[in-house]
């Protein structure tokens, strides 16, 4: 049997008005930060899920962290009329089932190369700096050059002299 929600797709809802479900096994606290980069990024691509009856978040637990910690005041959610048992059900789907999927490497490896091709930046996309270049040299045994993919926390040198003794060093190096 397929029920189909008639409650509207998105409306802005103050943070204060959501609730998150106590009992979310999901540990979502290491995504946060990227999270957070990402709305800053691109904006919310998807609402978050709550239950009418009580604005408890059904799906969208870091998205509403992530809001909070940038200290927005309204999240787009859209309100689903689901009971308790329901929306919880829908909470461990919605999770479990993205993680069933696989990736295509060949053609994430081609988007990646587009990406670059056309100057985009590709950091903070959620593949670690290492991954992308494993995947694009897996693709393409030519060695990219350092330029192309940087660690997220690496910045391109800034070469300064010391007033001092007139020795040269990169700012943005560790150590």
């Amino acid at each position: 049997m397929t029920r189909r929600n008639t409650s509207p797709a998105a409306e802005y809802v103050s943070v204060d008005q959501l609730k998150p479900w106590a009992k979310n096994p999901r540990k979502n606290d290491p995504s946060v930060q990227g999270i957070m980069d990402s709305i800053k990024r691109f904006g919310f691509g998807a609402p978050l899920l709550a239950r009418k009856a009580n604005g408890e978040v059904i799906a969208g637990h870091t998205r509403l962290k992530a809001a909070i910690r940038l200290g927005m005041s309204e999240v787009p959610v859209r309100y689903l009329d689901l009971s308790e048992t329901e929306a919880h059900a829908l909470a461990l789907a919605d999770n479990k089932l993205t993680e069933i999927t696989e990736w295509n490497n060949a053609a994430l490896s081609d988007v990646f190369q587009e990406l670059l091709d056309a100057g985009a930046d590709i950091n903070a996309l959620g593949w670690l700096p290492d991954e992308i270049n494993v995947l694009l040299n897996e693709m393409d045994p030519t060695p990219l050059g350092e330029e192309q993919v940087r660690p997220l926390d690496q910045k391109k040198p800034k070469i300064c002299a010391c007033p001092h003794c007139g020795g040269t060093f990169d700012v943005n190096a560790q150590g």
